[in-house]
């Protein structure tokens, strides 16, 4: 009985320190959300562009999108010049909450990446074990506008 109880215990304490491992890690993507999110607040950028690409297994185009006043303005896409309706075309700001939500799932294991100077992700990698819900975003092409 005491050695069950004492292997309990060791696993107990071997699986604590596991979830203290994963939880150092989804803090450090949770400092680095934040301090890009403090630099891009920083650089009060209310009216930009950028591209947007979006890899799923759903069919998606590759996206230019005018942000002006913090609102999506208009959506252009760069292949055939058509121009979609506003409704679901992410911002720099919602990037960050899509980010934040990712981040609060410990199952989820995103790859981030944020630009040095502006501090905007430039790429989020959200891979996923469930077929069709993984996903990557690249953000390029981002030029301020006055």
């Amino acid at each position: 009985m005491k050695i069950t109880l004492v292997g309990v215990a060791g696993l107990a304490v071997v699986l604590i320190g596991c979830n203290s491992i994963d939880e150092d890690l989804n803090t450090a993507e949770r400092l680095q959300l934040a301090l890009n999110r403090q630099k891009w607040s920083a650089q009060a950028v209310h009216n930009y562009s950028f591209d947007y690409n979006l890899s799923a297994m759903i069919f998606t185009h590759p996206l230019r999108i005018d942000v002006r006043a913090d609102t999506v303005n208009r959506v252009t896409d760069r292949d055939t010049g058509a121009i979609y309706s506003n409704g679901g075309a992410p911002t720099i700001d919602s990037l960050f909450s899509s980010i934040e939500s990712l981040l609060s799932d410990r199952n989820n294991k995103p790859v981030i990446e944020y630009d040095g100077q502006v501090g905007y992700p430039t790429s989020i990698d959200a891979p996923s074990n469930i077929p069709d819900r993984g996903y990557s975003i690249a953000v390029t092409n981002f030029q301020r506008l006055n």
